[in-house]
């Protein structure tokens, strides 16, 4: 019977060792979970999840032009931003009626790949891009931050 008593403390000890352990644990990540969140990479992660606002943008209502759809893209992806408080892709946006203005004076083309639907769908969009001038009255993007390797200048 002592000898019953004896495997069974060893074993609640073990147990106890074990939950110890483990409870001590319970906060702490593994070394390769932690973010390094010091890179200029991290840091703009962190602050505008790419990720999200495109998706957001993507999603966003068809409009009755393609101006419209432009627009609404950009203004759900502003909304998005500011309900996760987290940084919009563009510093700025012209108000709808003056971006539709202005957008409504470019070729037809270069109207639909305003779209971000119609632009992932057709890699031509690049060569329909307007000039910086014209783009800058309709929205000003957030400039990419980019992370410079170890010896770079």
């Amino acid at each position: 019977m002592t000898k019953k008593y004896a495997v069974l403390a060893g074993v609640v000890v073990i147990a106890g060792a074990i939950a110890l352990f483990v409870w001590s644990r319970r906060d702490k990540s593994p070394g390769h979970a932690k973010g390094n969140t010091t890179s200029v990479h991290a840091t703009g992660i962190d602050q505008a999840d790419s990720s999200v606002s495109m998706l957001t943008m993507l999603n966003a209502p068809e409009g009755a032009t393609p101006c419209e759809t432009a627009f609404n893209a950009l203004d759900a992806e502003q909304t998005a931003a500011r309900l996760r408080k987290g940084k919009s892709m563009f510093k700025w946006v012209a108000p709808k009626q003056e971006f539709l203005a202005q957008c409504q004076q470019l070729p037809a083309e270069t109207q639909r790949c305003m779209m971000p639907r119609y632009r992932r769908e057709h890699d031509d969009c690049a060569a329909a891009r307007p000039p910086d001038a014209v783009l800058h009255k309709m929205v000003i993007p957030e400039p990419v931050a980019e992370e410079k390797l170890p010896g770079e200048e």
